[in-house]
């Protein structure tokens, strides 16, 4: 017995020592959702320079496993799905964001070699009245999937009207877009948008 207990203590510290090298390990980076276009498709390994500008960090700690992961859309401009952890949300400039459901977006990569390529996404908007002369103002938005392309996944909103005057505050508030069923936009766009 005693014999075997030399070679594994020398095993055991030759894999201790080789696991610490630095030099193993990729650097794991904090990269905040909210940088500037100029910052949106730089990779922050190879472009070191970039990080302090940028806000990009490095995580010390291990135990943070909360970094957000970011896909950028490319209608409308500027708006991205988040991942941070298990809960996915999807973002419009001055905007609230919107919590989906992992079955309302599956298949999309969220990696930091997908972060620098925007999904092929598009959008149809349509905006017209009703009788009662309410306006109605309604995207919709097809996302590709990244592991198959004939995997497409659909996302309706309808953009509600502004809130107050110009003289309230809640002008300069964000607004919360309204979610609603692709098959209720198809419906309203039928009836009156002809």
């Amino acid at each position: 017995m005693k014999k075997y207990i030399f070679p594994t203590t020398i095993a055991f510290l030759f894999l201790a020592c080789s696991s610490s090298n630095p030099n193993t390990k990729r650097e794991v980076l904090h990269i905040p959702v909210d940088m500037p276009d100029i910052c949106q498709n730089v990779d922050f390994y190879i472009n070191k320079d970039m990080r302090k500008d940028c806000g990009v960090r490095p995580v010390r700690y291990q135990a943070y496993r909360n970094v957000p992961m970011q896909r950028h859309l490319i209608n409308p401009n500027q708006a991205s799905l988040v991942k941070t952890g298990d809960r996915i949300e999807i973002r419009f400039p001055n905007t609230f964001p919107v919590r989906l459901d992992s079955s309302q977006i599956s298949g999309v990569a969220f990696s930091d070699s997908k972060r620098l390529s925007k999904i092929q996404n598009t959008m149809d908007y349509k905006e017209f009245y009703t009788e009662q002369s309410e306006r109605y103002k309604l995207f919709k938005l097809t996302i590709p999937a990244d592991s198959d392309p004939q995997t497409e996944n659909y996302l309706c909103f309808r953009v509600p009207e502004p809130k107050g005057s110009d003289r309230t505050r809640s002008v300069a508030m964000g607004t919360q877009m309204e979610m609603l069923p692709c098959e209720t936009l198809d419906e309203l766009v039928n009836k009156y948008a002809k």
